[in-house]
């Protein structure tokens, strides 16, 4: 296994709320809806309900965790 997470994602709750409309809401093009979900399930913040690796979100959303650690890496910067 790879060594998981290395960007650490630190949601406001501003932030976890706009995220969480993109994701519930169906609109948005998949991709928006795919790195909403994937930057949810990465909050480290107060309000995050579990701590994912980037395997463990690779595999509940179908994707190579590679594209997870590409998004974790985006928002972290």
């Amino acid at each position: 296994m790879g060594r998981g997470r290395r960007d650490k994602v630190i949601l406001s709750v501003e932030e976890r709320k706009n995220l969480e409309a993109i994701s519930r809401n169906g609109y948005a093009p998949a991709k928006k809806i795919l790195h909403a979900q994937i930057l949810l399930m990465s909050d480290e913040g107060e309000k995050a309900t579990q701590k994912w690796t980037d395997e463990e979100i690779a595999s509940a959303l179908n994707m190579h965790r590679n594209t997870v650690g590409r998004v974790r890496k985006n928002f972290s910067n």
